[in-house]
C-alpha cells in the first residue's frame, strides 16, 4: 500500500486531506516550487492554497500575496475536482481582478489591486459566497485523489 492509500483509510476526512497534503508536501523543496509534483498532486496543492488564503484573509489576500501567481492553475484544479459552485465564485474573482489573465508577477498584482481599491465591497461579497462552502471541497478532493490514486505517491 502507498502512503496515500493508507491516508485514505483514516476515519476523519479532514485528517485524510491533512495527511495527503503532508505526503505531497515532502516533495516541495521550497514555498511555491512545485516542479517535483505531477499535475494531480499540483491540483491537490492548488486547492489547498486557495482554501487557506481565502479562509484566512479573503480573495484580496490571495491575489495580493505570492499565491495569486497560481490563479489560473487553481481555477483548473477546481474544475478537475468538479467544484462547480466554487469555480463560479473563482470566475467572478478573476473577472473582478483589474487585469486578465491575472499577472504572475507579485508586484504587478499588488499595484493593480492598490489602484482598484473601490471594489472592496465586491471582494467582500465573493468572500461571503466562498464561506458558504456550497461545494464539499473536502469530499470532492478525496474523490479526486481516489479516482487518480495511481498518480499519488
Amino acid at each position: 500500500m502507498t502512503s496515500t492509500e493508507i491516508a485514505l483509510l483514516l476515519n476523519n476526512d479532514l485528517e485524510k486531506i491533512t495527511r495527503i497534503g503532508e505526503i505531497i508536501g515532502k516533495k516541495i523543496p521550497e514555498k511555491d516550487h512545485f516542479e517535483n509534483l505531477n499535475k494531480f498532486e499540483k491540483n491537490f496543492i492548488y486547492i489547498d492554497i486557495l482554501e487557506q488564503n481565502v479562509t484566512e484573509g479573503g480573495f484580496i489576500q490571495f491575489f495580493f500575496n505570492s499565491s495569486g501567481q497560481f490563479t489560473h492553475e487553481i481555477f483548473q484544479a477546481y474544475l478537475a475536482i468538479k467544484a462547480e459552485k466554487t469555480v463560479n465564485i473563482l470566475t467572478k474573482a478573476i473577472f473582478l481582478f483589474p487585469e486578465i489573465p491575472v499577472p504572475k508577477n507579485l508586484k504587478v498584482r499588488q499595484t493593480l489591486l492598490i489602484q482598484k481599491e473601490s471594489n472592496m465591497d465586491l471582494w467582500d461579497e465573493l468572500d461571503l459566497q466562498f464561506e458558504k462552502y456550497e461545494d464539499n471541497i473536502i469530499q470532492l478532493t478525496i474523490d479526486y485523489v481516489r479516482e487518480n490514486l495511481a498518480h499519488f505517491d
